[in-house]
């Protein structure tokens, strides 16, 4: 009987202890530091600055995110994207007879919606890098100029997560903005070229 308890109490300790050992890699890696693990799917939340200029928009920007895993290294990265800035009327006829428009790095207003690639490289302790390319379709406006258009923009950039938690990461991202936006009042097809810096948060989905 005593040799029974005796099995029975290595058999409990054992499982204990690789209930433990599980729990150990799922939630750190070997230095201790929470796993950066995004899983199939994800969706974030960001805030941060874009900076434009005569037709290309710029101010207060605040997007979110929609990741869903292609491969061990690519994530499918979908973006709504809100940019709020100011300024006053700044378009005018040249000499030329044409309109012309000077507005500021945060001027103007866009709702965008991108399409892109996320690829993720190897974590660097607890900061894991990322590189990202993406096709936009925005809709672009100058209220104070009733210029209004819309652009496709590309998207080129990266950042880095930070894990705080196994389903929840930091962010902090920058990007180059290029591309095209076909606009009213006589403008036609006028370029698209600025810059981003937002950081925000991303959540692991079940």
């Amino acid at each position: 009987m005593s040799r029974l308890v005796i099995v029975a109490i290595l058999a409990c300790s054992a499982g204990l202890a690789a209930a433990e050992e599980t729990t150990v890699v799922e939630d750190t890696d070997a230095s201790g530091t929470i796993a950066d693990e995004i899983g199939d799917q994800g969706i974030g939340a960001a805030v941060g600055i874009a900076a434009g200029g005569r037709v290309t928009p710029g101010g207060l920007r605040i997007a979110g995110d929609y990741l869903y895993q292609l491969s061990s290294e690519d994530w499918f990265d979908g973006t709504a994207s809100f940019t709020f800035g100011g300024g006053g009327a700044a378009c005018y006829r040249d000499r030329m007879d044409l309109v012309v428009c000077n507005h500021g790095f945060t001027d103007g207003g866009a709702i965008e919606i991108t399409a892109g690639v996320r690829r993720m490289f190897a974590s660097q302790g607890k900061y894991r890098p990322f590189a990202r390319a993406g096709v936009g379709v925005a809709i672009v406006r100058f209220g104070d100029d009733d210029v209004s258009g819309l652009a496709f923009p590309l998207h080129l950039g990266g950042g880095v997560r930070v894990a705080v938690d196994p389903r929840v990461a930091v962010v902090a991202q920058g990007e180059v903005v290029a591309g095209f936006g076909r606009f009213n009042r006589g403008l036609g097809w006028e370029p698209q070229l600025g810059f981003a810096l937002t950081a925000g948060a991303e959540f692991r989905l079940p």
